[in-house]
């Protein structure tokens, strides 16, 4: 209870202090984006931090200790998909000068012509849902790891982690939530090196006795293509992480950052993937893969479980707060379009309102990839590849915003078919048809400029 009542004084003490500091500043830019002030380290860590979540700790580790190396690839393909926003989009993400990544899509999908229906609020409309179902999720595996570290009952644990969350985010917004990351980032990075060592020394033919490998019985080519297309997918195109993009103090801050986040995560994919492994042996046979992490804890010493409870809770907390700002900035700043009078009270109130309800269907007891996956496909079939190819695309070629409208509702009608179902195939199909939709405008317009040249 005191290591938990310590970390909850630490992390609303952030949130007070960047109150303050926005309302000294007189800027919203600070709730948003961090005034626009974040060097390539904080962007970075920020990146890495808010990525390394419940399910890429304690759903990454129980599939490393039951399918081996390829578990790697739960992470992995999120840092391929980083690769891409670096390569391609990171520096146009800055330039826009945005506070959210909505508010880009009018630029690069289209505005004005079909007034309060347009692919922004359509985009947010599925940003939202998208992103509570990730919270949700997120809350989950923290009602675990509160109710261990504060000696709760789980019911007590969720809302007492929740709460937590809610508070310090609506205070302090983006500030308050990447300046948590760097403290955050480090405990988890020190209790799960700590763990590791641990069951390298205690069990070591586990730690040592793996193959390596990119699929197996266990993880098939067809498992790992759904990583690289929905996971690596998200990544690529993603509200959360353009937020940290748009923090940053320039382009090269920017850019910077990302590669810094993609060590990060990389370093964390290894850790956690080994991590798993070197469970083998340690964790009784039959317990439940998300339950490995937990169940190793029980078996440590405290001055290793306490740690390694630590950086979990961190993980889950750092990726929770980055959610919940998103999807309260999202509502408030593109689907109401409140006025900038209004902006601050109204994201803050809905920050508690949305902690609510992810609270609510974290109630419900979901299970966390469960929750995570389906709101990827949805989200990913409908918003990613429509996005991620009008921004590449020259802006003559850019699609109008009723063929954008049109791509981002076929391209989401079909995920949400793929995650009722259960079935990848509408996922993917959503994918290339969202994305063949803009392609296909494109090509046309571009053999219509071409024609009276070539006459």
């Amino acid at each position: 209870m005191i290591l938990f009542l310590l970390y909850a004084i630490l992390l609303l003490g952030i949130g007070v202090w960047d109150a303050m500091r926005e309302r000294r500043g007189g800027a919203m830019d600070s709730f948003f984006v961090n005034s626009r002030r974040s060097g390539p380290w904080l962007v970075g860590i920020s990146i890495a931090a808010s990525c390394v979540g419940g399910s890429a700790t304690l759903g990454m580790a129980g599939l490393a200790w039951q399918a081996g190396t390829p578990a790697f690839w739960w992470l992995g393909s999120g840092a391929c998909g980083l690769v891409l926003l670096c390569v391609f989009l990171a520096r146009k993400v800055r330039q826009s000068g945005a506070r959210t990544m909505p508010e880009m899509v009018d630029f690069w999908l289209g505005s004005g012509r079909f007034g309060w229906f347009s692919p922004r609020r359509l985009v947010s409309l599925i940003i939202l849902p998208a992103w509570l179902a990730i919270l949700a999720a997120q809350f989950l595996a923290m009602g675990s790891l509160t109710g261990v570290l504060a000696g709760l009952e789980p019911g007590p644990a969720l809302l007492a982690g929740a709460a937590l969350v809610c508070a310090y985010s609506a205070i302090g917004g983006q500030a308050s939530v990447m300046r948590s990351d760097l403290p955050q980032f480090c405990i988890m990075l020190a209790g799960l090196a700590l763990a590791l060592l641990y069951l390298v020394l205690h069990n070591p033919p586990a730690a040592w006795n793996f193959r390596p490998e990119f699929v197996n019985s266990d993880f098939p080519p067809s498992r790992l293509c759904y990583f690289l297309a929905v996971i690596g997918g998200s990544y690529v195109v993603c509200p959360m992480l353009f937020g940290r993009i748009l923090s940053a103090r320039d382009e090269n801050a920017a850019l910077a950052g990302c590669r810094i986040g993609i060590l990060g995560i990389l370093l964390c994919a290894a850790l956690v993937t080994f991590l798993g492994l070197a469970a083998r042996g340690f964790v009784p046979a039959g317990t439940a893969p998300d339950n490995v992490l937990a169940s190793a804890m029980n078996s440590m010493p405290p001055w290793v479980a306490a740690p390694l409870l630590l950086a979990l809770l961190s993980a889950v907390l750092s990726s929770s707060d980055s959610c919940l700002v998103t999807a309260a900035t999202v509502l408030c700043n593109d689907i109401l379009r409140v006025g900038e009078k209004n902006l601050g009270l109204s994201c803050r109130a809905a920050a508690c309102a949305l902690g609510l309800l992810g609270w609510l269907l974290a109630a419900r007891g979901h299970g966390i990839l469960d929750l995570l996956l389906m709101a990827n496909d949805i989200y990913v079939s409908g918003v990613v590849a429509p996005v991620f190819f009008a921004m590449i695309l020259p802006r003559s070629l850019a699609p109008t915003e009723g063929i954008s409208i049109l791509a981002v509702l076929a391209g989401g009608l079909l995920g949400m078919a793929g995650a009722i179902s259960g079935l990848h195939a509408p996922v993917y199909a959503g994918m290339a048809i969202s994305g063949g939709i803009i392609l296909l405008r494109a090509s046309l317009v571009f053999r219509e400029i071409r024609q009276p040249r070539s006459a």
